[in-house]
């Protein structure tokens, strides 16, 4: 079964929001930065504007981020 937890969530912009989850497809974890916009009736709906890495990647994200940072 294919599940997802959202980790945090940040507006990017008045309508708009960015989403980071962990997600799991075909059995395989994944760390998903996504934007989402909001219809008409509310709801946030997902665009095409994101990405999917590989859930073991996260360290070396978190690693690269930091070390910018510094």
């Amino acid at each position: 079964m294919d599940e997802e937890r959202m980790i945090i969530e940040f507006e990017r912009a008045p309508g708009q929001k960015v989403v980071v989850r962990r997600t799991q497809f075909r059995g395989k974890a994944y760390l998903d930065l996504r934007q989402l916009f909001e219809g008409n009736d509310g709801q946030w709906l997902p665009t095409k504007k994101g990405v999917s890495l590989p859930w073991e990647l996260r360290t070396a994200l978190i690693e690269a981020l930091q070390r910018e940072e510094a």
